[in-house]
């Protein structure tokens, strides 16, 4: 789940925001919320372009499609990464945000990696970035919870703009098949966009 600061959380410094790029957690910071999450994923995403494992995969996951069908590339990506992955929340008390071109890898090698709504949403938005595309990332509240006066947003699923309709599609491998649902049941959304 994404994570969010409780008022436990901010009184005893409890919680930890974890970058996991190849190695094992070397950074440590303490946790503030979804703005520091964003943060964090955006830098993933961007810098995964570094990295030619994530193109690789895209490339393979659309070379049967059409040229210039952007909603399909991204819907394939999506597809992929719902098959290829498995959901799993994040130790409590500590955000997890994986390297996308670790997951990347991870599928090369043939494992099915346990991750979570960023390690996913991050993930696409490298995959949208991959094939030349503009993911945004959306924070989502299904209640109105607030902590020092700030919402608490508790999902984040990535969306990528189709170039000629000007549409957004939303790519949401937890929601799944019940992304219509989950829409429907969001009571605040903010949108980040990935850019550096």
């Amino acid at each position: 789940m994404f994570g969010t600061p409780s008022q436990a959380d901010a009184l005893t410094g409890a919680t930890r925001l974890f970058w996991l790029p190849d190695q094992p957690p070397t950074s440590r910071v303490g946790y503030s919320g979804a703005p520091q999450t964003i943060r964090v994923m955006c830098h993933a995403a961007l810098g995964d372009q570094k990295s030619f494992d994530t193109r690789r995969l895209a490339e393979s996951v659309c070379e049967h499609l059409d040229s210039k069908d952007y909603a399909s590339e991204y819907l394939a990506l999506y597809y992929f990464l719902l098959q290829r992955t498995r959901y799993m929340r994040d130790p409590r008390r500590t955000e997890l945000v994986r390297d996308p071109s670790v997951i990347s890898r991870q599928i090369i090698a043939g494992f099915r990696p346990s991750i979570d709504c960023d390690d996913m949403a991050t993930w696409l938005a490298a995959a949208v970035l991959s094939v030349g595309g503009q993911p945004d990332f959306v924070t989502v509240a299904f209640a109105n919870q607030f902590f020092n006066g700030q919402r608490q947003y508790s999902h984040v699923y990535c969306r990528a703009l189709e170039p000629r309709s000007k549409t957004h599609v939303v790519l949401d491998p937890v929601a799944a098949e019940k992304t219509p649902q989950m829409l429907r049941r969001v009571k605040a959304a903010l949108v980040w966009p990935v850019e550096g």
